[in-house]
């Protein structure tokens, strides 16, 4: 048997160390968020108390099986190219020199229905009114933690079906209905059925809603969202809902707070 050098187990040790150390800093980050989100949801939401908080540590998850730079992308949604490949642009383009929130989402996550509910229409309102560039990235991060129930995949699922909604004009409309329609224990996710009856409650009708049904149906977008967990992933996201103006980390209690997240968008904008 060859011993590695005495060099080479020390190197061994320190990167051991210091994986810990990236691991326990995430850990704490995570747990800020939980106890942050678990204030608002007490505040807005009483029937997401329970559960509430379970954040996605990278560790363990399903390796969703690695991006396919020329997947196809429902309308409007960028492709694999600058610094938010696969995310879903919200409203229209904002001014010029106005800063880009981006913030990561998953339709299980009940402290994304929570921020959703709580201040979800008022960072929607800044990005009609022009003073930010919000775009949404979706991730599944919690489909592998319920793979037994009965609608497993509901993640990936509900992505790809706001992806056929956003081709049928319904974007927001989608984004907001799903959310409202998360059930009261997590994990016990959405029927195919419940997923295309959301389109009408939309806004998605008449033929609009027969081509919803043949993109759902057909797995359009199903490379998409994959695309984009596997990007969550690759940029080692703490867990959802996660918010970056200019790619630095928003406060929790920042998201939360509409007065607060406007005067950040306003102090890097520079007015």
């Amino acid at each position: 048997m060859t011993t590695p050098p005495r060099d080479s187990k020390r190197s061994t040790r320190d990167k051991a160390a210091a994986a810990r150390a990236a691991a326990d800093s995430v850990q704490r980050r995570r747990d800020n968020r939980i106890r942050i989100f678990g204030g608002l949801a007490i505040l807005v939401v009483v029937a997401l108390i329970v559960g509430l908080g379970v954040w996605g540590s990278k560790q363990g998850d399903t390796t969703p099986g690695g991006i396919v730079t020329d997947a196809k992308v429902p309308t409007g949604v960028n492709a694999n190219t600058g610094d938010y490949a696969w995310a879903v642009p919200a409203a229209k383009p904002a001014a010029a020199g106005a800063p880009t929130l981006s913030i990561w989402e998953d339709f299980q996550c009940p402290s994304c229905a929570a921020l959703e509910t709580g201040n979800g229409p008022a960072i929607l309102k800044l990005a009609t009114d022009g003073k930010v560039n919000l775009v949404w990235r979706p991730t599944t991060f919690l489909d592998p933690r319920f793979l037994t129930g009965a609608n497993p995949k509901s993640s990936h699922r509900a992505t790809m079906a706001w992806g056929c909604a956003i081709d049928a004009g319904k974007a927001d409309e989608y984004h907001s209905v799903i959310f409202a329609h998360q059930p009261a224990t997590e994990g016990d996710g959405w029927s195919d059925q419940e997923l295309l009856d959301y389109g009408t409650e939309a806004g998605i009708t008449g033929a609009a809603f027969v081509t919803f049904s043949a993109c759902y149906d057909a797995a359009t977008y199903d490379q998409w969202v994959t695309n984009s967990y596997q990007t969550f992933i690759d940029q080692a996201v703490p867990g959802t809902p996660a918010a970056f103006l200019n790619g630095t980390e928003v406060p929790p209690a920042t998201l939360l707070d509409t007065a607060a997240l406007e005067k950040l968008i306003a102090d890097a904008t520079g007015k």
